[in-house]
């Protein structure tokens, strides 16, 4: 998946978008509707977009913001949003 910060607010700093958040921080600030384990199992099949720093799986605030968009559904379309 490329990186498409372009959707994140604009209010963001640098920092706020290079931020790299741990799979427990994600679930334990309810970013993501799932749990530690299949948010970890779903990284390591490359299901969805994650970095990995010294062997461990991170999430930047545009990984987050593509899983949450994935998942969306438009009822007038009939299909998921893209």
């Amino acid at each position: 998946m490329g990186m498409r910060t372009s959707n994140l607010p604009e209010w963001l700093t640098a920092t706020d978008r290079l931020r790299l958040y741990s799979p427990e921080e994600v679930i334990e600030m309810g970013l993501l509707p799932y749990t530690i384990g299949t948010l970890k199992d779903a990284a390591y099949r490359k299901r969805i977009p994650y970095i990995k720093v010294a062997g461990k799986i991170r999430f930047r605030l545009d990984h987050i913001w593509q899983i949450q968009q994935a998942g969306e559904y438009n009822p007038v379309l009939g299909r998921r949003a893209r």
